[in-house]
Formats: C-alpha cells, structure tokens, sequence
C-alpha cells in the first residue's frame, strides 16, 4: 500500500472573481491533479470551498503552496495536514466537485477537527453528487 499525503481546507472566493471562473478552474485542475497523482474533492456552495487533496507528499505540498498564494480566495483555513497509509479515500477523481446548495454544510466542515473531519468526510459528502 503506497504511503499518501493528505491535505483539506477551507476559503472563499473573492467577490471580483465570476463563478464561471469556477469552472474554469475545475477542468485545469483535474488535468494537473491526474498528471501530479492527486486525487479528492471540491465543494462549493457559491461563495466557500472545501478541499480534500491526496496523493504524493511533495506533489501535494507543491499544490497547496499555490493554493495558498492564489488570489482568486481569500480566508484561507487550513483543516488537516498529515501522512496517511492509504488507501485513497476518492481514488476515483481527479478532483470530485459538486455545488452545494447546502448553506451549513461547509460550516460543518470547518467546526469538525481533523480526526472528526477525516472519520465524519463520507457521510458528509454522500449526498453530493459529483462529476467523475
């Protein structure tokens, strides 16, 4: 079983940046997560992000170094930041992404810890609907 990293956080958009850009974003970002190895999920319900990155450590180190500068988000949390031994927990995309209509599911994950965030992640994104 490969040795994994695992990376999530919150943010939110910039109120400059159109939500087509969103989408933009999305396609570019599976094409480099699948090059990089990475896999996971974003959420977003218009105005916040949650992302749940995993794959190789420094591939996803160097990701989220970029993320962290990117300037179309502001509010940038960091919620958990650690190995794993696997397996992949959404081995299945890229990046999964799903708009959520869901107010107070974002909140939900940012109010949980890590150990809660990585133990309660899938029935908090079962009734997502995601674009494989």
């Amino acid at each position: 079983m490969e040795t994994l990293f695992q990376y999530a956080y919150t943010s939110c958009i910039r109120p400059e940046i159109s939500l087509t850009r969103v989408n933009e974003i999305v396609q570019v970002s599976r094409r480099n997560n699948r090059l990089a190895g990475i896999t996971g999920i974003l959420v977003f319900d218009g105005w916040r992000f949650f992302q749940y990155l995993e794959g190789p450590e420094d591939a996803v180190r160097r990701l989220v170094d970029k993320l962290r500068l990117d300037p179309r988000h502001n509010n940038y949390v960091e919620l958990l930041c650690s190995p794993f031994a696997g397996p992949r927990r959404f081995h299945k995309w890229s990046m999964g992404y799903s708009v959520s209509a869901d107010e107070n599911l974002l909140e939900t994950f940012t109010n949980l810890n890590a150990s809660e965030l990585i133990q309660n992640m899938p029935d908090l994104v079962a009734n997502i609907d995601f674009e494989p």
